[in-house]
């Protein structure tokens, strides 16, 4: 048994640690009622219409607006969302049959029209959408074949406006896209972080960045070479007129020993010893990156190497704490600061602030409140003059309740004022993963947020929809992991 659990529970792992994008439900209606912030206590109602959930505060519920993947439990991420013309969109991750896009007047249930459908194998997710205005919405997709950026005028008519991977098929995948000055910009890569911009939206050319993103090598301990530290441009932003990148690295590192021993000790044992080894991979010794530009072309390195803080906001060969901070998975904008977000790959994930670019304290830390799940933070948004801020939370583990999407909240953004409002995936409700008696939280992320007719929606992540195994006793069989799931659209109401 052991040899046969042992390749199933790494590809668990790599699907929770290397898809920072990247079955058994019961289905009940539900309300919450939440006392205490760090408490879930539920009482289970029947409602023919709707699924709402309070805040853990209070202040406001959550109104469940779409289930199942739009009715197609392939569409397994609510990967990106906009508000253009009048209409909210959602882009979606279905690795079986392609992507697709929805949109709705209102976000109501029932009233949301698919006006977009990939073909098969062509995209296989819309990872970014972005409204330039009132004049285009863009869709930054994910393909095997080459990314590509599709766009459209009306929300109906779709047209691709690059070459795959800009001419280079490797890069597949455009996480970002930002406007500054006269052109529209986007992230892109695979094997090196690269930026294309565009004034018309029309034609893309690649940017001659100086220095070049890929001038940061890392030591890989493998093979005793140099290797480029950032492969990808994770997230572009704005902040006091000058253009901000933050990278992705080549980082494959899973978990320290503090944190396996953690793990192993205290939540899934079993699972743990099934898997010798203090690490499954080798880790280099890179992290994540951030340069700013005043003009898109010439840049600098404010958060790096060669930094007084070093890569991942921490001298990666020594700060255990910050060593595994490998990409940066949100950034905001708010009241005079811009936020970071990065995945951390032992637990430790934090959130990060400036006020200058170049000046960083950390104003939120997880693992020191506590909340020992939150590998990254995986989207944020201002709203009524509130941050929002939505993790990915998962733990796989026979005893439910422990882990789940969440949502917190702060006004001032200062250290201290952040508190909790969703947790456990909204609605707390778990799936079977490869038997019934090891479960996940259905939604085990807020993957995106929108602010569309002043009211604030959030999309949620499930497992992919990919082939497990399934054990029954001494029985074995093969799986579709989350065929039944599918992600969800849930809007706040109120306060």
């Amino acid at each position: 048994m052991k040899n046969i659990l042992k390749p199933f529970i790494i590809t668990f792992l790599l699907v929770i640690f290397f898809s920072p994008e990247c079955s058994g439900l019961n289905r009940r209606r539900r309300i919450f009622n939440f006392n205490q912030r760090d408490e879930l206590s539920a009482r289970i109602i029947s409602d023919a219409n709707n699924d709402v959930v309070d805040n853990e505060v209070g202040d406001g519920q959550w109104q469940r607006v779409v289930e199942r993947g739009f009715d197609d439990p392939k569409n397994d991420y609510a990967w990106s969302m906009a508000s253009f013309k009048g209409r909210l969109y959602v882009g979606t991750l279905n690795s079986l049959w392609g992507a697709e896009i929805w949109s709705s007047a209102n976000g109501a249930p029932g009233t949301w029209d698919r006006v977009y459908k990939s073909f098969f194998f062509s995209n296989s997710g819309i990872r970014y959408l972005y409204a330039d205005g009132d004049t285009a919405l863009y869709a930054g997709t994910f393909s095997k074949r080459g990314a590509e950026i599709l766009r459209t005028t009306n929300g109906s008519a779709w047209t691709s406006v690059t070459n795959r991977g800009f001419g280079d098929r490797t890069n597949d995948t455009i996480r970002c896209m930002v406007r500054f000055g006269e052109y529209l910009y986007a992230g892109a890569g695979h094997n090196g972080a690269e930026v294309y911009r565009s004034k018309d939206g029309l034609t893309w050319e690649l940017v001659d960045v100086n220095p070049k993103f890929t001038s940061t090598k890392v030591l890989d301990p493998v093979t005793d070479t140099l290797t480029t530290n950032n492969i990808m441009i994770g997230e572009l932003a704005v902040f006091n007129n000058q253009l901000y990148a933050f990278t992705w690295t080549t980082d494959l590192g899973i978990m320290n020993q503090k944190f396996r021993n953690t793990i192993r000790n205290t939540i899934a044992p079993q699972a743990f010893n099934e898997v010798s080894g203090p690490e499954f991979f080798a880790r280099t010794p890179g992290a994540f990156e951030v340069w700013r530009s005043s003009n898109g072309v010439e840049w600098e390195k404010v958060v790096g190497q060669d930094d007084a803080y070093g890569n991942g906001m921490g001298f990666s060969l020594h700060d255990e704490e910050n060593m595994a901070n490998d990409v940066v998975t949100s950034v905001a904008v708010y009241k005079g600061h811009l936020y970071l977000g990065p995945q951390n790959a032992n637990g430790r994930t934090a959130l990060w602030r400036t006020a200058d670019g170049t000046q960083w304290e950390k104003n939120l830390d997880f693992w020191k409140m506590g909340e020992l799940f939150n590998f990254y933070i995986w989207r944020m948004i201002p709203f009524r003059g509130k941050l929002y801020i939505g993790t990915f939370n998962m733990l796989a583990s026979p005893i439910p309740g422990i882990s789940g999407g969440q949502i917190w909240v702060t006004e001032s953004g200062e250290p201290g004022t952040f508190y909790k409002i969703v947790s456990h995936g909204f609605d707390g409700e778990t799936i079977s993963w490869m038997s019934e008696a090891i479960r996940i939280p259905k939604n085990y992320g807020i993957r995106s947020f929108a602010v569309h007719n002043n009211q604030l929606f959030a999309g949620t992540a499930t497992i992919f929809s990919i082939p497990v195994p399934r054990f029954n006793g001494s029985q074995i069989g093969i799986t579709i992991a989350g065929k039944d799931v599918g992600c969800e659209i849930w809007k706040m109401i109120g306060p």
